[in-house]
């Protein structure tokens, strides 16, 4: 299995993104900054993603947001129609 990397950092540290975690109110929103920082810091895409209790496809998923729009586009949640 191919392991997760971060590709575009965009700036953000491990460090400067768990300082954001801690003002982030909503869960879920933490829940996908926290498997980036520990995919950031080294971890599999599997261990992240039992770390934050979400599957690997979702963690795979945040990682994904993060390399192609940083920050802001992890964090930008959009609700299904209807």
């Amino acid at each position: 299995m191919k392991r997760l990397r971060i590709t575009n950092d965009h700036g953000w540290t491990p460090r400067t993104l768990r300082k954001q975690e801690w003002k982030i109110k909503n869960t879920l929103l933490r829940q996908r900054v926290m498997a980036v920082r520990l995919v950031m810091e080294g971890y599999s895409g599997k261990e992240a993603a039992s770390m934050v209790n979400v599957c690997r496809q979702t963690a795979s998923h945040y990682v994904s947001l993060f390399n192609e729009g940083g920050f802001e586009l992890l964090l930008h949640w959009d609700f299904a129609p209807g």
